[in-house]
């Protein structure tokens, strides 16, 4: 240890910034600090220690073995320390709260029905809607603590549980069309949807009918929640969510005009930072919460009649 003045805590959190991430952009996006101050860090660590800490390279950089040892020793208490900076752990203090964001449909008839047996069991949650680009964008910003997204995240740093498998279903009111009707028949209906795209109608058409949708929506409406009211009322027919349609398929009010033997499926994924489930026990306490409670919820839904 040549340097004679200790590292700083500042110091010290960015090199477990560099160390977890893997590079020194994203520890610097990361911990919001300009990358020549973590070049900077990193440098004054090095020569306080007296060995390298990183082997850097085009894709990056890779922990020396000292590094490795470092991290160890201090990964633990630095964590601890900044859950008590954060507030979580001072006696008498209100406990901060989280902010989760999510598809408004789903959050709105899983997530949260999900939570309300266990409402006194939650910290203060603040709750946002978007779609899940957006969401994912804001929750690497540090705008959100949790993100719920339909697609699979591609961060480095995030942490992403599968928390749902949704199957889409061709739906309609009792005859609306003809069940098992054929490809050209059905594409005559009217159709139900929340854009031009046809988004998910046409992933539908091309998984199941192996064709491509060659029709419009006879009505256009903002979201999912508003299509199915609107095939609720007999506009026509569309391509829902299992768990947006279960209770109505499972009842007879609405039907199935489809069963192909592997329905289109997607996985909805519950995401976090990796750095803020280790920072924030309230946040890991919680994600895990959501799981057990949002998984429960999906496997207590009525299954379809034939």
């Amino acid at each position: 240890m040549t340097n004679s003045r200790k590292p700083s805590l500042d110091q010290l959190r960015t090199f477990l910034a560099v160390y977890r991430s893997g590079s020194f952009s994203d520890a610097a996006r990361q911990i919001s600090m300009s990358q020549p101050t973590v070049t900077n860090h990193i440098g004054s660590l090095e020569r306080w220690f007296g060995t390298p800490l990183f082997i850097r390279s085009a894709n990056g950089v890779e922990p020396t073995p000292f590094a490795h040892e470092t991290a160890a020793t201090l990964g633990d208490q630095l964590d601890r320390i900044d859950r008590f900076i954060s507030g979580e752990v001072v006696p008498g203090k209100p406990v901060r709260s989280v902010s989760i964001g999510g598809p408004f449909d789903f959050m709105t008839s899983c997530v949260i029905p999900a939570l309300g047996p266990v409402a006194a069991d939650l910290p203060q949650l603040s709750v946002a809607f978007g779609q899940s680009s957006r969401l994912l964008e804001d929750l690497e910003s540090d705008k959100l603590d949790l993100a719920i997204s339909t697609i699979r995240p591609r961060g480095r740093d995030i942490r992403a549980w599968p928390l749902a498998d949704e199957e889409f279903w061709l739906v309609g009111r009792p005859g609306s069309v003809d069940r098992h009707a054929s490809l050209s028949t059905l594409s005559k209906a009217s159709f139900v949807a929340y854009n031009r795209e046809l988004s998910i109608i046409r992933r539908y058409w091309n998984t199941v009918m192996n064709a491509e949708p060659i029709f419009d929506a006879t009505l256009l409406v903002p979201d999912l929640l508003s299509v199915k009211a609107a095939v609720r009322s007999g506009f026509g027919i569309s391509v829902l969510p299992s768990y947006l349609v279960a209770n109505e398929v499972a009842t007879g009010e609405l039907v199935k005009l489809v069963d192909p033997p592997e329905p289109p499926i997607n996985t909805v994924f519950l995401c976090a930072q990796s750095r803020a489930l280790r920072s924030r026990d309230q946040i890991h306490e919680l994600a895990e919460l959501i799981l057990k409670q949002v998984k429960d919820h999906m496997h207590r839904q009525p299954s379809p009649v034939s």
